[in-house]
């Protein structure tokens, strides 16, 4: 796969636990030089302006995180621009942000003050009934979201009990061995955590394979829900915390405590894992965890894993129509806004924001 210029992946997702956030671990208040918070209803503009500026700084040769919408992957969260330690951010729910230290770090700009509220006014009704409609959406999707969580924990304990302990501590032993530095910096490194992947309106979408770009040795974990994959990722990525590396951890978006891949980005190591939920496929040295398995153990309950793959795909597929559906709705709230907004004004907030970014080059 090519190389992207910008990583791409999300800071919150629609999990067995409802909307989940990872937002803090955009850029921390200590390490930012400015976050400027969006606020504004939908369709006012944030995500397009989001856009321009991470297309700017991209093609001006800066490293640049793009954050997708779980609710809308095809459209931004946030954006950071690596280098001059500025990010920009939708700050509307369902991760509602406020700035901690404002003037100092963070800042306000609000969309909304470019909407014509004398117009949407006597449209409050419908406004608040789509509104209505989409939260019930997304409640119904987050059920059963949940619902497919616990047929997966079944699914999972049942291949638990295939592992065989000691195969599987040798090859966790093993593997430290390959992927952990002999020498320790003599500090903890930071952890930051995030998601590849989400359920979005267009099914489930991963970033996995355009992360995996910004690494230079891959390993793949490969096998079904059970076969301690998050347990050892969580173990190598404590490994790595008290060698002073640190750690981004992609959490899985039906468990979101759990973990699907970690990255070091400054050892370029990435430890992914190929699952039933992203059905990532990429190129790297790959270790299949059946092998850790009793093969008789496996064939004696392949019908109760048969059945709890049936229901979990029904359930998960479910709760992405909902998705859909709440999609759906929203770009029917969107038009009451952008039909009643003034969109030069937000468009000429763009210069300014690129000059105030700009100001933060290291050289001035």
């Amino acid at each position: 796969m090519s190389k992207s210029k910008n990583r791409h992946m999300f800071l919150g997702g629609n999990t067995s636990e409802g909307f989940y956030s990872h937002f803090k671990y955009l850029l921390s208040q200590e390490d930012a030089n400015e976050i400027i918070c969006l606020k504004g209803g939908p369709g006012t503009g944030k995500s397009s302006l989001m856009k321009k500026l991470a297309f700017y700084f991209a093609t001006n040769s800066y490293t640049v995180e793009e954050y997708h919408c779980s609710s809308d992957d095809q459209s931004l969260d946030g954006v950071l621009v690596k280098e001059l330690k500025v990010a920009i951010l939708d700050a509307t729910a369902p991760h509602m942000t406020d700035p901690k230290n404002p003037g100092a770090v963070d800042k306000i700009i609000d969309l909304a003050k470019a909407l014509d509220m004398k117009s949407i006014r006597p449209q409050k009704k419908e406004v608040l009934a789509v509104s209505n409609d989409i939260s019930n959406a997304f409640t119904r999707a987050y059920r059963f979201f949940n619902a497919a969580s616990k047929v997966y924990s079944d699914w999972r304990k049942i291949n638990n009990a295939c592992v065989d302990k000691d195969l599987l501590l040798n090859f966790e032993n093993t593997l430290k061995s390959a992927v952990i530095p002999s020498v320790s910096t003599g500090h903890v490194g930071k952890e930051r955590h995030l998601f590849a992947t989400a359920f979005t309106p267009n099914g489930i979408v991963s970033f996995g394979d355009n992360l995996s770009t910004f690494t230079d040795n891959i390993f793949v974990l490969k096998g079904e829900p059970g076969l301690y994959k998050s347990y050892m990722l969580k173990n190598l990525a404590k490994e790595f915390l008290n060698h002073g590396l640190d750690v981004e951890y992609f959490h899985c978006p039906l468990l979101p405590e759990e973990v699907e891949h970690i990255i070091i980005p400054d050892a370029k190591i990435g430890i992914f894992t190929e699952n039933e939920i992203s059905k990532l496929k990429l190129n790297g040295t790959s270790f299949d965890l059946t092998s850790l398995c009793d093969k008789k153990k496996l064939d004696a309950v392949k019908d109760e894993v048969d059945f709890d793959r049936c229901e979990f795909d029904i359930l998960l597929n479910k709760g992405l129509s909902l998705i859909t559906e709440a999609k759906l709705l929203h770009d029917k709230l969107e038009k009451f806004y952008v039909d009643n907004m003034d969109f030069d004004k937000v468009n000429a907030l763009y210069d300014d924001i690129v000059k105030e970014f700009e100001s933060f080059k290291p050289n001035k």
